[in-house]
Formats: structure tokens, sequence, C-alpha cells
């Protein structure tokens, strides 16, 4: 089962509080009233912005903070929230003496798991929600599913065998990764006692200082081509930052707090590991919740940035550790650690499986503008050498449907270029309508075998935008392109899940004056998110710049909303002969009037009929505006109304059943 996530869910205005620089940090004002457990309108004020803490207690080998999914379909959890934390409980796991088993296949005796929190596989062909429903019955206070597959933990629909209305309604329901289970689970079964706490803040202790899930700043990649990375001077994109979101969880003050980040790099052809950078950034006093003024969260951000350097592939390691002047007595959240790599041809925004050779989909997401309606999204891409040619594209989209089936729908793959100042527009790392060029467009149909749900999808037939011909498509030097995916009416595309842009996008607005840096996440309305390039400073829901509120903006929600769109890129294609002719098209594509302000005629002839002809209306910022279906076309002529249309740039692209070409019109008014 897939974990849908709607647009509704993405942001969240907590209370609205300026932020301000001290002792070298920001500091997001506290949440305003809250007391734990309240049923208030908003009882989870701290829930709400770092996500439920998931920490493992004990024993020591396995302790920690763990990364989890919750129980959702679509935008809506089945699983009960937790508004009082449930506090050092220990694991149960299902034992066959008594007629369970590691998959909740049977049931188990009532009141067996009684205050206790279920530890279950996934597998076996049995819906979420039955195995909640059977922990729910025997006792337990809370279910964790545990992954039964490599990677993270995946989204967990409930499904349609067992009530969603039932007792697993009744209970908080996770899910976390193979590694985590398995670890935990040996140790339970070795004897020794596992506990975990579940909490939306603290767990009760007295001085307990941690880091915000989700809360550390990392690189502008996950990968990128090493060639791409100079010893110094580096593109402002690949400069790196110090910074972390960390919490005062506990009810004491703590004084002389430090984040000491580290980088390391390891390159692949020695494996010998080297420290680059070092750096800590301090805070005198961070109050806890005793205090009638307690601080809740500080952004821990260095002063200024720094390059990396390596001369070829290998990894980088970035460790974050937070201590303070007196023994932490939950130590276990206090370190932090995430890697990103140099490789040959890739670029990955987000997580990259190398040894299966695909971007890392913990869920599938959804973000059209109404419920269902088609949208373009993807990551965005900084080039600083190009003449690399893009030779192909991977994604993954689910269909929603049980057990996977293949997808039908072709789907239309963009690559757009987008230069800051183009067009008359202002330069100002914010892209605007007009600064958005077509580098290439493909279409790619499905063979209805090897191209399934949730499947790994390899395209490598780019092609002129002009002509709709596959050709060479070259990067260009010094270039930022927004790689986006046609998503189909009722399909989702493949998301990381886990790591989270947010921490880097706040930390260089304020450390380098306001310069902001695009992911796929930016915006302050839907068609924003779905683009990843809002035509404005990011906002929240709300309108009001989260760059200087970061406490009304939704923090957990953006964690993993990196859509798993990687580009492999040839780094030596063969050279184009001086001679050598450009491929020609018979077809042609003409739009007038252009400019135009209340109608387009369009003109398409192909050299042979089409079974299916689809036009596509895209506006100056990559977001989906509209289509249209024609059938068994060779020569086409009809007008598009476009009188609601606002000013300014558009693209019509038009894919058939073989190639995929596009035009630039423009909208006055």
């Amino acid at each position: 089962m897939k974990q849908m996530i709607t647009l509704k869910n993405l942001l969240l205005a907590l209370c609205i509080a300026g932020a301000s620089i001290a002792n070298g940090q920001i500091h997001p004002l506290a949440f305003g009233p809250f007391t734990l457990g309240t049923a208030t309108t908003n009882p989870n004020w701290y829930k709400d912005y770092v996500g439920l803490r998931f920490l493992v207690n004990s024993p020591a080998s396995v302790a920690g903070q763990k990364v989890y999914t919750f129980a959702y379909t679509g935008g809506t959890p089945w699983g009960a929230d937790v508004i009082l934390p449930i506090v050092n409980t220990q694991i149960m796991m299902p034992d066959p003496s008594v007629g369970g088993d590691t998959l909740c296949a049977t049931a188990l005796p009532t009141g067996w798991m009684m205050g206790r929190i279920a530890l279950v596989y996934r597998g076996g062909g049995i819906e979420f929600v039955c195995k909640a429903e059977k922990c729910a019955d025997a006792g337990a206070v809370a279910v964790v599913i545990v992954n039964n597959v490599d990677g993270g933990p995946v989204g967990m629909g409930a499904g349609s065998v067992c009530s969603t209305t039932g007792s697993a309604s009744t209970v908080p329901v996770f899910m976390i990764s193979k590694a985590d289970g398995d670890a935990i689970a040996a140790r339970f079964r070795a004897g020794d006692t596992a506990r975990i706490t579940i909490t939306p803040w603290g767990s009760g202790n007295a001085k307990d200082a941690g880091f915000v899930p989700g809360g550390i700043a990392e690189w502008h990649n996950y990968a990128i081509p090493s060639n791409q990375l100079v010893s110094t001077g580096n593109p402002h994109p690949y400069r790196m930052i110090d910074g972390a979101f960390i919490a005062n969880y506990g009810t004491d003050d703590l004084s002389s707090v430090d984040v000491k980040s580290t980088v390391t790099f390891t390159p692949n052809e020695t494996g010998t590991p080297a420290v680059q950078h070092t750096n800590t950034v301090s805070l005198t006093t961070f109050t806890g919740t005793a205090s009638s003024t307690p601080d809740s969260i500080y952004a821990m951000f260095g002063t200024s940035e720094f390059d990396l350097t390596a001369t070829g592939p290998g990894r980088f390691d970035l460790d974050y550790e937070i201590t303070h002047s007196v023994a932490d007595d939950f130590p276990y959240d206090n370190q932090l650690s995430t890697s990103f790599y140099l490789t040959d041809s890739l670029y990955s925004k987000g997580r990259y499986n190398f040894t299966k050779n695909e971007p890392v989909r913990t869920i599938y997401t959804s973000y059209g503008v109404s419920s269902g309606t088609e949208f373009l999204w993807g990551p965005t891409y900084y080039v600083k050498k190009g003449g690399a040619a893009i030779s192909r594209v991977q994604y993954s989209l689910s269909n929603n449907t049980a057990g996977g089936g293949p997808l039908g729908v072709p789907t239309t793959i963009y690559l757009f270029k987008w230069v800051d100042g183009s067009g008359g527009m202002p330069l100002d790392s914010i892209c605007q309508n007009g600064e958005l060029t077509l580098a290439s467009i493909g279409v790619h149909n499905y063979d209805g075998v090897n191209d399934t749900s949730g499947a790994t999808l390899n395209f490598t037939q780019m092609g002129d935008p002009t002509t709709g011909i596959p050709t060479t498509i070259l990067l260009e030097d010094d270039s930022w392109y927004l790689l986006a995916i046609g998503v189909p009416t009722g399909h989702y595309l493949g998301s990381d899940g886990i790591n989270n842009p947010y921490p880097r996008i706040y930390g260089r607005y304020h450390v380098d004056n306001s310069w902001l840096e695009y992911t796929a996440l930016l915006g302050g309305t839907a068609d924003d998110f779905i683009s990843g390039t809002g035509g404005h400073a990011p906002t929240t829901s709300t309108s009001t710049a989260y760059v200087n509120s970061v406490d009304s903006f939704n923090f957990d929600n953006v964690r993993g909303l990196i859509p798993a769109v990687a580009m492999i890129v040839d780094n030596d294609p063969p050279p184009i002969a001086v001679n050598e002719v450009a491929p020609t098209s018979n077809t042609i594509l003409n739009l007038y009037p252009n400019p135009s302000k209340s109608f387009i005629n369009v003109d398409f002839s192909l050299e042979t009929s089409s079974k299916t002809v689809t036009y596509t209306i895209i506006d100056g910022l990559g977001r989906f505006v509209s289509k249209i279906v024609h059938n068994n076309v060779k020569d086409d002529k009809f007008t598009i109304n476009t009188s609601d249309l606002a000013p300014g740039h558009y693209f019509l692209a038009v894919t058939t059943d073989d190639k995929a070409l596009a035009r630039n019109f423009v909208i006055t008014k």
C-alpha cells in the first residue's frame, strides 16, 4: 500500500511569530499557549511542527530517534493521534506459543498485549489495518509495523478488508525501516527489555536537548557528477552551510549549548576518509518548558558558507552533535548524520539506491490543483559545467492499483531551463513568469509489461521541442534546470519520503542576505508546490513569509517531499560533426496570433495519422493549466479560447503516438 499525501496536509498555520538574530542563531519564538495532552482545537502545536518523536529508549545498542511513517489513506489518518506521550513503554512481539506470529496473520488473545507497544512485520498479504486491529484488540497502546524490504519505511494505506473505524482507529500506527525493526526485534528475542517513547514533544526528562526530526541542513543534492565540483569558488548552489534546528525537550534550562558539525570526504579510489570542515555554533542559554517563556526551538546556523572539495567520485558524511554543560537525560537524539555523493554521471535531489541503481521512494504524492487533476512536478538541478548530454531520466509512478498493474497512460517529461533575470524580470533568485524556456521534451509510452505501477521507469528519448525528434540534449554551463514529470490524472509520483529540504532553504535565506535556493518545494499556493518554482518568496498558507516566521510553517509536513526523479548524463557525448545535418521533420505546428488576447489558432500537421494527440497548456512557471485530446489526427486546425488566461508566457505541448513537441505563446490583456 502507498501513502498518498494531498496538498491540504502540507501546511498548517501555527502561531505567527517573528524571527531574530541572537548569539549568531535565528530564534523562532515559542509556539504559544499549549498544554500537553489538552484537547483544544489543535492540541499538538509541537507535534504539528516537529512531527511526533519516535524514540527507542533501550537497550542502548538500538536506542535513538527513528525515522517513521504514519498510517494514512489519502490525506486522512486512520490510526489515532498521540495526544499524551507514550513514555518508555515495553514492546511486545506476537509469539507463536499463543497462536500469533510476527505477521499478525491470526488473532491474539484478548489483553495479551495490554499496555504494550506491538511490534509486527509487514507482509503475508495482510493489510496494515488488519494487523493493527489484531494488536489493538489484544490491548496494545500503539502498533509499530516493520518494513519487510530494505530501505526506509513506506506509507500505509489502510486497505478495505478490515474496518478503518474499528479498534485500529483507537491506537496510533507507525512503520519503521527493516534495519531498525530487525535490530529491535533481535534484542527483544535475546531477552532484552526493549522500550519505546512516542511523544508530540518531551518525554518527562529534566535535561533533554535534541534535534528536531529532519532538522539538519543538508546539501544541494544527494548526488551530482564529481566534475561539477571545483576546488575553490564553487557556485552558490554548491556551497555548504552549517545549521540545524534543535529543541529543548526538557523542563530545565540548559546552558552552553553547542551544535558541532563535521564534514568528512571518502574518495572511492582510496577509501581513506579525510575531515574537510568542522564548526561549532553556540547558544548561551536555552530555557526549558518549566520556564514562563520557554524557547522551544532554535535554528542554530553558522554565519558563513564554505566550499567542499574533491578530485573524483566519493561520499561526503555530514555529522551533527549537540552538547551542553550537563549530562543529557536522553542522549540518543543528540546526534544526526547524513551522506551525499559525488558520482560519475548522476544527478539526484532525493536519496538514491546505488545497489539497485534507482531513486529511493518511500511515499507517492499527488499535488493536483483539485483532486485528481493532472500536474507537473520535479526537482531543480544546477549545472556548473555543461557539455554533458542527458542519457536517461528515472522516476516512478503509482496508479494506486492493488498489487501494482500496468501503466497505460503515456507520460510527458519536460526539461525547463531557468535563467534568473531573463525576460525583463529582476535578478532576485525567484523564478518568475518569463524566465523559463523549454529545453527538451519527450513522451514515455509504456509497454504494459515492465512499466508497471511502482516500478522504476527509465526514459531515454528526450527530444528537440521544435521538431519532436529525439536528439542529443546538451546541458549548458552555469544553468538551473527543472526536470518535471507530467503526472497523469489518477497517478502519483514517487518521492523521497524522508529528507527535508526546508532547513537548508531557511538557513541559506538568513545566512546569505535573503538568497533563495529552489528545490522541488517552494511557493505559497497549490500551484507553486506543483511546479517547484513559485513566482514569489516562499510563504505559508496564510501568505506570511516563512523565512521570517518559521513557527508558522508546518515543518514536519514538508519532510520527504522531494520527487524521486533522477537525471543520468553522458559526460562525453559523441561530438557533432561540422557537416552533420540536423534531423528534420515534416511535422508542422503553428500558433497564431501570437501574442494573443482571447484566442489562439492551432495549425498542426503530421506525416502520418496519430491515434491520439494531446494538447497541453503549461504556464510560464511550469504548471499544468489545461489539456485537449483529439483522436485520429493527421491534420488538425482549431481554436483555443484563452480569454480566461492571465497575461504572461505559456507553452503548448503537443504529444502524439510517438513524439512530443512544443511552442511558446504570450497572452496580453
